[in-house]
């Protein structure tokens, strides 16, 4: 009669299987061609970066922090497409793709407000990244009577590309890009191809929101807080 397996032996082929099925799916690509299609993508979005950098175009955005803050007819400023590396059993791959960029208005802003909502005000420029200055106003008996905020005309925005190799999801968080705000899209490498990078393209200009559809919100699947 033989001898049933130990604990031990049990314990090992669970713990082998729940790894297998937590971090290789069979749908996940190897670590070889998800870094060919990072390496694509960041040639693609180098060199349409430097473009944009040329022609400066317009981008039709609403850019509206609130309390009479509203940038008009903003430009894309200037650009810088980066990339960050790491090794897999001693090969280095791609691990992120960052993009930075200004969004250009025409003027500076300039509002008054009441000194009751220059915190409220003041915190909603924070929340977006904004630099600005406050001035008080004092009437002759030393009253702060109003403040000046002034900010310049330039707003910040960043696009990344942070890839998983063990799950092959690459998550997408894209701050002030057609809002002043930040949402992260989840999506898996198969989809990191021209096509999602010419609607990212036309997202930040402001022509199309397709890309905002071609992807779930990142944390929807359970893996991404």
């Amino acid at each position: 009669m033989s001898a049933s397996p130990s604990i031990l032996d049990e314990l090992r082929s669970q713990y082998e299987a729940a790894r297998t099925s937590a971090h290789t799916p069979s749908d996940v690509e190897g670590y070889e061609k998800i870094n060919e299609r990072m390496h694509k993508a960041y040639t693609w979005l180098d060199k349409a970066f430097s473009y944009l950098d040329g022609v400066k175009p317009a981008i039709q955005h609403r850019f509206d922090v609130g309390h009479g803050f509203v940038f008009e007819t903003p430009r894309f400023g200037r650009g810088y497409v980066g990339q960050h590396e790491r090794r897999i059993v001693g090969f280095p791959v791609i691990e992120e793709i960052n993009i930075y960029y200004e969004i250009a208005a025409a003027r500076p802003l300039t509002v008054e407000v009441y000194p009751e909502s220059v915190q409220s005000a003041e915190k909603a420029l924070d929340d977006v990244g904004l630099t600005y200055t406050c001035r008080r106003v004092e009437d002759h008996g030393g009253v702060v009577r109003k403040c000046v905020i002034t900010v310049p005309p330039a707003i910040p925005a960043k696009v990344s590309f942070h890839v998983d190799y063990q799950t092959g999801l690459v998550t997408v968080p894209l701050v002030n890009v057609d809002r002043l705000d930040r949402v992260t899209l989840e999506f898996h490498s198969q989809a990191i191809e021209e096509a999602v990078l010419d609607d990212l393209l036309k997202l930040i200009l402001g022509r199309d929101a397709a890309f905002l559809r071609r992807a779930p919100l990142a944390g929807l699947h359970g893996r991404m807080g």
